[in-house]
């Protein structure tokens, strides 16, 4: 009996001290919260993707800057020069393996000379077209380049000097040049460019007087152009 006694005092004293402990914990009001799940954020490397810059396929801009034009033959062999602005439309094909590019481009273009040299003479000329190949090196987002190929105008001369009316000739010729390109968005790139144009000497008559005019241009450019 004595052991049974024990035993009743033992649990309820162990009950006690857990109602105790319960109320000490949750007091009475108090909404226990429930089971919720721990949420971890994974962070992930390059989540904002970077902008990729394509050099391949085609591309279509526009074009303008300064020009200068200069004329010689054997009345003045110093030369006259002209200078002139020039506003035109380009377009072209790029191939690109690793760093290397090479390309294919057509441009055309409206240029203006006409003023008269102090010698007298007139040398009128409105456009220019040219077809070139050009090979550069990318880096990322730039570009620098040369290029070189064909080009083609109509002139026109004039000299009181010389003789009465005027002669005009189309003359081809050949064109080099360098310049820089740079992505500014993904699809939109802009351009530096120099372009030099030698046209070989042709002949044009004034009146009585025939004589061989020796054409070149110098043309700095900026552009921008559409990449597809």
């Amino acid at each position: 009996m004595s052991r049974l006694r024990v035993f009743a005092f033992a649990m309820l004293g162990w009950l006690s001290f857990y109602g105790l402990s319960f109320a000490a914990e949750h007091p009475p009001g108090v909404e226990l919260p429930e089971d919720y799940e721990v949420y971890e954020e994974e962070v992930v490397d390059g989540l904002v993707a970077q902008p990729e810059y394509d050099w391949d396929g085609f591309y279509l801009g526009v074009q303008g800057g300064w020009a200068r034009l200069h004329g010689d033959n054997r009345y003045n062999s110093s030369g006259t020069q002209y200078n002139g602005g020039t506003v035109g439309l380009y377009g072209g094909y790029n191939y690109t393996y690793q760093n290397f590019l090479i390309g294919a481009e057509l441009e055309g273009a409206y240029w203006s000379f006409g003023e008269r040299a102090r010698d007298g003479m007139t040398l009128r000329s409105d456009y220019f077209a040219a077809a070139k190949i050009r090979g550069g090196l990318t880096y990322d987002w730039f570009m620098a380049y040369v290029n070189g190929g064909v080009a083609l105008s109509t002139f026109r001369v004039r000299n009181p000097s010389l003789g009465t009316g005027s002669d005009d000739n189309t003359m081809v010729g050949y064109v080099g040049g360098a310049g820089v390109e740079m992505f500014v968005t993904e699809q939109i790139v802009v351009r530096l460019d120099y372009e030099r144009i030698v046209f070989p000497g042709r002949r044009f008559t004034l009146g009585d007087t025939r004589f061989k005019e020796n054409i070149d241009s110098d043309a700095i450019r900026i552009g921008i152009s559409y990449k597809f």
